[in-house]
Order: structure tokens, then sequence, then C-alpha cells
């Protein structure tokens, strides 16, 4: 049986994400297409447009067999922890093909810059942390310090999707029986394929969408930004100094920034936005903040098998699937109450359905 994986977020499900999968089922031959799909926030920080169990749907109706959740802890990750996550989550299946898409058009490129990146020279190293120095991100850091000697994968690592596929390649090391098969992303001009970002700002605007969706994604009830702001800014000034201390996302004394800084909304903390403190890794902290995703249980997560939740599975492939994936070494529950208390991984299901519990929060109206 011939599987083949995507890792993706959906936030919302578009056009482009309907062509990647059905290119990638086809072109790898695929007898079961899988997606892993990030619960209720997404690795830039987002809270998503629509609540996961809907989302994983459109993924089924789109011609997926399987959608596993993403655990927070990783969905709430730099792009190196975020692809770590997903590839020992994706392990549970055993062998198989894992598609994404890419501005590259070569994969033999991206392996190229992932070998070079995994083999990290003395010289490179020093670079970064000079640059880390100067108040640039490590990912920022590391494109500049790559851009001294190899200007050509440099210039590769400033599109959002070949620095995912390459992660995606490094955390992929440890699992012998994967394989690749990229998509290269071709440019539309907006006739009828739109970014996530660039559908949900239409729908944000109340203006028409559908033409960048299948006729099957229709959202009704969006998220509500405004609810998630007055949550998530509300636990970034409640917790004390030490607290703060203890989240994910949150390192080298930035907890005392938070602290001393006045601020009454998440667009007020924002504004905290450095070289070295992105959008995205505010946007991060805040989640992470609010859904209580703690160091403590990152490092859990690290050390325990994998683990995951079927959000979503088609019935005709039920019989083949789920011998399957309880016979794989790790945790894997059809529901998150499947999770008896005793598990290692209780906690982490918990932070799941925390997560959850809260954008259908900001979502109800």
């Amino acid at each position: 049986m011939k599987i083949t994986a995507v890792i993706a977020e959906y936030n919302p499900f578009h056009n482009g994400h309907l062509k990647h999968l059905k290119k990638a089922k086809k072109d790898t031959g695929a007898d079961i297409l899988v997606v892993i799909m990030s619960g209720s926030f997404t690795q830039h920080g987002d809270i998503c447009v629509e609540d996961k169990f809907t989302r994983a749907q459109w993924a089924i109706q789109a011609g997926a067999d399987l959608v596993l959740e993403l655990p927070t802890v990783y969905s709430l990750s730099s792009a190196k922890g975020f692809a770590e996550g997903a590839l020992k989550t994706l392990s549970l299946l055993g062998d198989y093909t894992l598609s994404f898409g890419t501005e590259e058009e070569e994969i033999e490129e991206l392996r190229l810059a992932t070998e070079f990146l995994s083999s990290e020279s003395n010289d490179v190293s020093r670079s970064i942390k000079g640059f880390l120095s100067e108040g640039y991100s490590l990912a920022k850091s590391r494109t500049m310090a790559v851009s001294m000697t190899r200007p050509d994968i440099a210039n590769m690592l400033e599109h959002p999707n070949n620095i995912l596929a390459v992660e995606y390649m490094k955390a992929g090391a440890k699992y012998p029986g994967v394989t690749y098969y990229s998509i290269p992303r071709k440019p539309d001009d907006g006739k009828k394929i739109l970014s996530s970002s660039k559908v949900r700002d239409l729908i944000k605007e109340g203006k028409p969408y559908s033409s960048f969706v299948p006729e099957f994604v229709t959202i009704e009830k969006p998220t509500d930004l405004k609810k998630y702001s007055i949550a998530s800014s509300f636990q970034l000034k409640n917790l004390t100094k030490d607290q703060l201390a203890d989240m994910a996302n949150i390192t080298e004394g930035f907890e005392n920034k938070i602290s001393k800084t006045d601020f009454n909304s998440l667009e007020d903390f924002m504004e905290l936005t450095s070289r070295r403190h992105t959008k995205s890794l505010l946007k991060r902290i805040a989640a992470s903040v609010t859904c209580g995703v703690t160091k403590e249980l990152v490092d859990l997560a690290k050390e325990e098998k994998p683990y995951t939740t079927v959000l979503a599975i088609k019935n005709s492939k039920k019989k083949v699937l789920l011998p399957l994936l309880s016979q794989a070494d790790g945790y894997f529950y059809f529901k998150a109450s499947d999770c008896p208390d005793d598990s290692p991984v209780k906690k982490l299901i918990d932070l799941d359905t925390k997560a959850y519990k809260i954008q259908k929060f900001c979502q109800n109206q």
C-alpha cells in the first residue's frame, strides 16, 4: 500500500490546495492520501478562521483519505520545530512519500541546500552568532550567514515554502522510509489562486472570495479576531514575569519586556516587533500564552513517542487505515476523549482540546 502525505494548515482551504492534493495523489500513485494539519493555530501564530474539524472535512472532500492533527506544541513552533514535529507524527505511518509545494522547481537543488545546512560549517555558525548578536532573528541570521559563502542557497531560502521544504528534509533524515515529491508553485496572477492570507483578507473585508476556493468551502462565521485579541491580551497581561518565562517561544528574558509594556490589545502587543522578535514570533508567543503552551509541554512532546488524533477519515478507507495506525509505535486516538487519564501524552492531548475550545469561543457569535 503506497501512502502519500501532505503537511498543511488550510486556513482556509483554497484552489491551490485542491490542485496540490490532486497532483500529489496522481503523480505519486498513492493508494492512500494522508494530510497532517495544524489544529486551531498556525505556524505563524494565527488563530484559524474555521475550526479544525470543518477544515479537515474540506480536505476529505478534496480527495484526502485521512486527516490527522498536528499537535499544538508543534504547530506553534519555528519552521524547524514545525517540521520536526510533523515528521515525527507522520512516522506513525511507516514508509511514505511526503509531497510539498515549493518555489524552487528542482528538488535536487533543495536536497543540496539541505545537505549544506545539515553540515553547517564553523564559519557559518560563527556568522550566525554574529548576526544574532546584532538583533536579527535566527532565520534571518542563517540566511545572511549562508549568503556569505553560498548566495545561491541563501536566495533559495528567501522563499517560505523552500524554507519549509528544506526543514522537512532535514527532519526526515531520522526516518529512512520517507521519500519526497515537490510540486513547484507557479504564478496564477490572482485569477483562480490566492494565498490563504489573501483569502482571509477578503473574508475580513467582507468581499467575495468564492472564486478562489472550491465550492465546498464556505465560512459563514469566521473566527472573531477582536474576541481573540481580548482573550490573548488578557492572558499576556495576567501572567507574572515568572509564569511568562515558562511559556514556549519566550526566550532571552523577553518576559521582562512583556511585563514592563503597557498594552490593551493584541495589536498593541505587536508593536514589540523587532529584528529579533518578528511579527510571526510575537503571534506565536501570544498564542502560546493564550493556550498555555509551556516549555515543559514542549519538552514532554520531544521526549515521548509520536501522538495524534484523527480529525477526519474517509469511510471507505477505515478498514485499511485503522489497523495500520493501531499498530504504530506511538499514541493514536480516534478522538481526544479516547486518550486515557494515565496516558503519558494526556496533557498534550488536553492542550489540543483547549486550543480548539479557544478557537470555537472566538468563532461563536
